[in-house]
C-alpha cells in the first residue's frame, strides 16, 4: 500500500448490489425494456415494463392481446442466496409514489404464501397495484417466473464477504469489489450513517491535520482503520476505553475516530442489552464501533459483553421448531469512553473484572494529558475551542477514508505476511523498550492492539488518507502503550528477576531440605524435587519472601513463566500420590533455580 495517490471519492451505488440507492429519483436502469427487448433481463414473456410501470398481455374475449398495467415499476435484480446456499431469494426494487426507488430482498418462500402476505413487505415500501382485476395475482406469477441470471450473495453483516476479500459490503447500498452482493438484515437506521459529507482534502485538514502532537487522538483514529485488517490478519475484536471527565475532549476524539467511517449518529451508547449489541456489532463488523457512556451499560453484564464483543461470536439461539440458528459473527475495533473504568463500573455493583475483559478493552486516561485530552492545540486559544473546531469539522466531513482504505486494502492484501513483520517487530522493540517480560501474556496482548493501531495508521498514511508524518501513528501508539503500562504498573523482566533470585538464593543453599521424589534420603523439611522442579511448602515459601509481598512474588513467579499453575489460575499445586497425604506446594522450574536442562515444561 504504497500508492500515495487517493482517487476521488465515489459517492454513487455500487450497481452490483442493487441499481436503485434509496432515496434516488433517478438511474442509468430507469429505461426499463419495452416489449421487444424483454427477453434480455430475465422478465417472462407476456410481461413488459416502461416509466410507469409493469404491463402484462392479456387476452380479450376478441382473442386480441391487450397490454395492462398491473402495478408501479418493480424491477427483479436477481436471485440470492447465502454462502451456505440457504435463505433463496429475490432481489427487488420498486418505485414509490414520490419516485423514489427503494430495495429489498424477497424469501423465495414468501412467495408460496397469498399475494396479501407476500406482497406486504412491497406495500411498505410504497408499491402500488393498479385497479385492474386479478392484479395482486399476477404480480405474484411475475416475481415466481422472472429469473434473471444474475446471483447475489446474501449477506447478512457489512465488511468482507469471505476470505479471498475480493469484496467488501458498506452502508447504504456500497459494495467495494466486483461481487454481487444483497444485505437485507441490517438496520438501515445504522447502515444510513455509512454515507459521505463534504471532501477528503476537508477531513484530512479539519480532522486528521489536528490529531499532530496528540498522540491520543492519533491512537483513536488510527484504531478506527484496524477494522478492515482484522480479517486479513486473522485477528479478533477488541479496543481502548478512554476514561475521563467530561469536557476535557473524549468525546471529540469519537467524533474524530467516527468520521472515518461515517457521520456522527454511528456513535453508539451503552445504554443496550447485550442481545442488542450482538447485533450492533454485526452491523459494523469490519468497520469501527464507537461506544460512549459506560456508566450507562448494566455493571452486572457490561463484562461478559465485552467479551462477546471482543470474540466475535454470538450466543446460540433455538428457533420456534427447536433448531439451533446460526450465530451472528464479527470481527470489530472498539472504542470506548465513560467517566469510570470498566473495573470502576463493574465494582459499583460487587462485580469483579477478570484480567481477559482488561485486555479486549484497554483503559487508558483521557483527561490526564497537557490540555485535558490534548497536548497541542494547534493555534486554539484553549482546549475548548480547539475541541469545538475538530467537533465542526467532524459534522461537515466524514465517511471519505474508510471505505478508501478499503480499496487499497484490497488490493494490497499480498503484503499481509509484511503486515503481519511490522507488527511483531513493534511489539519486540517496543516490548524491549518496556522492559515486558515475554512470559506476560496479557500485556504481549494490549502491546499487539497498539500495533496493530500503528500499522493501520501507517498504512492509511502511506496511500495519502492522513497527511501525517510518516511514523506518526507509530509513535502515538508507542507512547499510548508506554503510558498504559506505566500506569498499569506492569510487570517487567528486571522484577521477574528480582523475585526469582530470592528463591533460587534460597534453595541454592538449601538442598538438602529438599527430598527427591520416590527416595527416602532425608525428610522433606522445605518440599520436594525431581528432575524437573522443585516444590516448596506454603509455609516456607512465606518465609522466603517474608519480607516482601509473598502474595506478589508469587504472581511475578508465575508471569515469567516460572512456576506450574493451576488450570483455574490457581499457584498451589497438589502432589503426586508418591507423595504421603499429597500436600500442596508451590512449583518451580529446577532449570531456573540451578541452570540444569529440564525434560518437560510447565503444565
Amino acid at each position: 500500500m504504497n500508492d500515495s495517490t487517493t482517487p476521488a471519492p465515489n459517492n454513487a451505488p455500487n450497481h452490483n448490489v442493487l441499481a436503485f440507492s434509496a432515496g434516488s429519483r433517478t438511474a442509468a436502469t430507469n429505461a426499463l425494456p419495452r416489449f421487444d427487448a424483454v427477453s434480455s433481463n430475465g422478465m417472462p414473456s407476456g410481461y413488459a415494463a416502461d416509466e410507469n410501470g409493469i404491463y402484462e398481455l392479456r387476452e380479450t374475449k376478441e382473442d386480441d392481446a391487450l397490454s395492462v398495467r398491473i402495478c408501479s415499476p418493480l424491477v427483479v435484480k436477481g436471485r440470492c442466496r447465502t454462502a451456505g446456499g440457504k435463505k433463496w431469494g429475490r432481489v427487488l426494487a420498486l418505485q414509490d409514489p414520490d419516485g423514489t426507488w427503494h430495495e429489498l430482498v424477497i424469501d423465495t418462500q414468501q412467495l408460496t404464501k397469498s399475494a396479501n402476505l407476500a406482497l406486504a413487505p412491497l406495500y411498505d415500501l410504497g408499491f402500488e397495484l393498479a385497479p385492474v382485476e386479478k392484479a395482486a395475482e399476477s404480480v405474484m406469477n411475475l416475481l415466481s417466473t422472472w429469473r434473471p441470471e444474475d446471483q447475489y450473495l446474501r449477506f447478512d453483516r457489512l465488511g468482507w464477504t469471505d476470505k479471498s476479500h475480493d469484496a467488501f459490503v458498506l452502508g447504504n447500498g456500497r459494495v467495494i469489489g466486483s461481487a454481487l452482493v444483497a444485505t437485507d438484515s441490517v438496520s438501515e437506521d445504522l447502515m444510513a450513517g455509512f454515507h459521505t459529507k463534504g471532501t477528503l482534502a476537508a477531513w484530512k485538514k479539519e480532522v486528521a491535520a489536528p490529531c499532530v502532537g496528540n498522540p491520543l487522538m492519533t491512537l483513536a483514529v488510527a484504531h478506527a482503520f484496524t477494522g478492515a485488517l482484522l480479517s486479513v490478519l486473522g485477528q479478533n475484536g477488541g479496543g481502548f476505553h478512554l476514561r475521563g471527565l467530561s469536557s476535557k475532549g473524549k468525546s471529540t476524539i469519537q467524533y474524530a475516530a467516527t468520521s472515518v467511517w461515517g457521520e456522527r449518529s454511528l456513535l453508539q451508547s451503552w445504554d443496550g442489552t447485550p442481545s442488542g449489541f450482538q447485533g450492533i456489532a454485526a452491523v459494523f463488523n469490519d468497520t469501527f464501533l464507537n461506544i460512549e457512556e459506560l456508566h450507562k451499560a448494566d455493571p452486572r453484564t457490561v463484562g461478559d459483553t465485552i467479551y462477546t464483543l471482543a470474540d466475535g461470536r454470538g450466543r446460540l439461539r433455538a428457533k420456534s421448531n427447536a433448531k439451533l440458528q446460526t450465530p451472528q459473527r464479527w470481527r470489530v475495533p472498539i472504542l470506548s469512553s465513560g467517566e469510570v473504568s470498566l473495573e470502576e463500573h463493574m465494582a459499583s455493583a460487587g462485580c469483579k473484572m477478570f484480567a481477559d475483559q482488561d485486555v479486549r478493552l484497554i483503559n487508558l486516561e483521557a483527561d490526564s494529558r497537557v490540555e485535558g485530552a490534548f497536548d497541542v492545540l494547534h493555534g486554539s486559544e484553549n482546549s475548548k475551542v480547539f475541541a469545538e473546531r475538530v467537533d465542526h469539522a467532524c459534522l461537515e466531513n466524514f465517511g471519505h477514508a474508510g471505505p478508501i482504505f478499503v480499496e487499497k486494502l484490497m488490493r494490497a492484501t499480498h503484503k499481509a505476511g509484511n503486515w503481519r513483520a511490522y507488527i511483531d517487530r513493534f511489539c519486540r522493540v517496543i516490548g524491549k523498550k518496556a522492559d515486558v517480560s515475554p512470559s506476560d501474556g496479557q500485556v504481549q496482548r494490549v502491546l499487539k492492539r497498539f500495533a496493530l493501531a500503528a500499522l493501520a495508521g501507517e498504512l492509511a498514511t502511506q496511500v495519502g488518507l492522513t497527511g501525517w508524518p510518516k511514523d506518526a501513528a507509530r509513535d502515538a501508539a508507542q507512547e499510548m502503550f508506554l503510558t498504559w503500562f506505566e500506569h498499569r504498573d506492569g510487570t517487567t523482566n528486571k522484577e521477574i528477576e528480582t523475585a526469582l533470585q530470592r528463591t533460587k538464593d534460597y534453595v541454592s543453599t538449601h538442598l538438602d531440605r529438599f527430598q527427591t521424589i520416590g527416595t527416602t534420603d532425608h525428610d522433606p523439611v522445605d518440599g520436594w524435587r525431581d528432575e524437573n522442579w522443585f516444590y516448596v511448602r506454603p509455609e516456607r515459601w512465606q518465609a522466603i519472601h517474608a519480607e516482601h509481598d509473598p502474595a506478589a512474588i508469587t504472581r511475578l513467579h508465575a508471569e515469567g513463566g516460572l512456576m506450574k499453575t493451576q488450570k483455574g489460575g490457581g499457584y498451589q499445586v497438589r502432589m503426586g500420590r508418591n507423595v504421603p497425604g499429597r500436600p500442596r506446594a508451590y512449583a518451580v522450574h529446577a532449570a531456573k533455580l540451578l541452570g540444569a536442562p529440564m525434560a518437560s515444561s510447565a503444565t
